[in-house]
């Protein structure tokens, strides 16, 4: 099986890094730089590379812009471990960089749009234009488990987080992620696994994010905390659901009933694909998504 990554993007992106809070933070970008910019916020163990095949889809010139969160891909690792709420000071400051002035647009994918959702209530003038992918929040964690969980976030300071297994091949990563989501073709899955792994000091292979995102966050999730967040969004906003079932689904209204927390939101499903619905259709995952940022 070949190791060469054959997905080959119709979109070239250009890469610097910019400084973030002491931390060397890698940045991709795609399209004319004065186009309409697009922030585009990867999910946990991903890096700013998981949206090459949406932005490939697009038609019209947008500037893309998708960095990649501390301690993922080609970003500086914090020693210091990781905290949620780093995640939005890091978004204020990335923004500042990268898209000072006007209010940005946001597309954000799993733990990415999770962090734009919030950031979005906590700074309701700084985001004109939503998209969460498959991103609508956490289920109530149960109180009775805190003990255990701060146990655990202890434990993993004290002995350390559990190692990266290490890889021969780039096809056995792409193996790996085809695992985890059967409809990944192989030549994106060695495409992701190129951009997503690095190499260790012994020539074989792992993937690039940080062991101690293996680590809990010591704050337990809110729901309500997160709704208040939500009712504060001034934003248009999109959620684009797959069609696999959640956990949400199950709860009363299921995502209805937490859509309705937001002022001005659209929601829409893409038939036959799973949590990464922006690999399995990103075609028509883009149809959708520019057409609502098409919209005044």
């Amino acid at each position: 099986m070949t190791d060469i990554a054959s997905y080959k993007p119709r979109k070239t992106a250009l890469c610097e890094f910019i400084e973030i809070r002491s931390l060397k933070c890698h940045v991709r970008r795609w399209g004319p730089a004065d186009a309409p910019p697009v922030v585009l916020l990867h999910g946990s163990r991903d890096c700013g590379a998981t949206f090459q095949f949406l932005v490939d889809e697009f038609s019209g010139d947008h500037h893309f812009i998708a960095p990649d969160w501390r301690g993922y891909g080609r970003t500086d690792w914090n020693p210091q471990g990781y905290w949620f709420q780093d995640y939005l000071v890091d978004l204020d400051l990335m923004l500042q960089a990268l898209v000072p002035g006007n209010p940005a647009t946001l597309v954000g994918h799993s733990l990415g749009g999770h962090v734009a959702g919030i950031y979005a209530g906590v700074r309701p003038s700084r985001v004109s234009k939503l998209v969460a992918l498959d991103s609508f929040g956490l289920i109530d964690s149960d109180p009775e488990e805190a003990p255990d969980r701060l146990a655990q976030f202890i434990d993993t300071w004290r002995e350390g987080p559990e190692s990266s297994r290490p890889y021969d091949a780039l096809s056995q990563m792409a193996e790996r992620l085809r695992q985890t989501n059967q409809r990944l073709t192989m030549d994106k899955a060695l495409f992701l696994a190129a951009e997503s792994s690095r190499r260790r000091p012994d020539g074989r292979l792992e993937w690039a994010f940080d062991p101690m995102h293996r680590a809990p966050f010591a704050i337990a999730h809110r729901k309500a905390e997160w709704a208040a967040c939500m009712k504060r969004i001034e934003a248009s906003v999109l959620w684009l659901a797959s069609d696999r079932k959640s956990r949400i689904d199950a709860e009363p209204g299921g995502l209805a009933a937490r859509a309705a927390l937001v002022k001005h939101v659209v929601c829409d499903r893409v038939l036959d694909t799973s949590h990464n619905l922006h690999h399995d259709r990103p075609a028509e995952v883009a149809r959708i998504v520019e057409a609502f940022l098409s919209k005044p």
